[in-house]
């Protein structure tokens, strides 16, 4: 069946997370004896449970935003940090200016010739638009879990989204640099192609054996993927 959509997870696939949060931490003297890099992975593996336990249903209700500004609050204080309100906001919307990785925004300007294409992401709209300004990408949409009422990996959050492109979930590839993103879209019925990762996630299994048999489609970057994907690519 001919694919009719692409849904793209983007923090981490498409945008850097990392980087935006050294450089914010660099341009605060209040953070000089801080380890900025260790920092930055650490809110990204604890905004990663924060996420994980919304799609359970764990936590409360909270938006992306919150979560972010609260991870880090938190590892600041175990640092015995408490800076200035500014210099909080600062940090707390560093996701909103993530820089996309080298032939993003190429490869997506190509496969919008083709395909409606828009991120599915547990980043909010101010994460995933802001971001997205930054480095000029251009989308049909955004498809923000929180706006979906439900987060990757809740089958429920796949399942809306196929509605809202109108699509069935076999008329949509799923597009990732994670492999449990893939599996979950996959058990939702997605076709699925996974971009080797520029970055790694937390708690992400990237060596497993037999991820070009796994997944429909394996791209080594955002070219390869646009030729991949070219018009008739996925007939039969």
């Amino acid at each position: 069946m001919q694919v009719r959509a692409l849904l793209f997870d983007i923090g981490g696939t498409v945008f850097d997370w990392h980087t935006p949060i050294v450089t914010t931490l660099r341009r605060h003297r209040e953070f000089a004896g801080l380890d900025h890099a260790a920092f930055a992975r650490a809110c990204r593996a604890a905004f990663l449970d924060e996420a994980g336990a919304a799609a359970e249903g764990v936590s409360g209700r909270r938006g992306s935003d919150e979560m972010l500004a609260g991870v880090m609050d938190t590892l600041l204080a175990r640092s015995g940090l408490v800076p200035d309100a500014t210099v909080r906001r600062d940090l707390h919307h560093a996701w909103r200016r993530m820089p996309a990785w080298r032939g993003a925004r190429d490869g997506l300007r190509a496969l919008r010739l083709t395909y409606p294409v828009l991120p599915l992401t547990i980043l909010s709209w101010p994460m995933a638009a802001g971001s997205s300004r930054v480095s000029g990408l251009e989308w049909d949409g955004f498809l923000c879990c929180e706006m979906i009422g439900s987060y990757k990996p809740d089958p429920n959050c796949y399942a809306r989204a196929a509605e809202i492109v109108d699509c069935r979930p076999e008329e949509i590839a799923m597009v990732a640099a994670h492999p449990s993103d893939l599996r979950a879209a996959r058990l939702c019925g997605y076709r699925t192609v996974y971009v080797l990762p520029q970055i790694e996630d937390p708690g992400e299994d990237y060596h497993a054996d037999g991820l070009g048999d796994e997944f429909d489609l394996v791209a080594s970057d955002f070219g390869d993927l646009a030729t991949r994907l070219s018009p008739g690519a996925w007939r039969g």
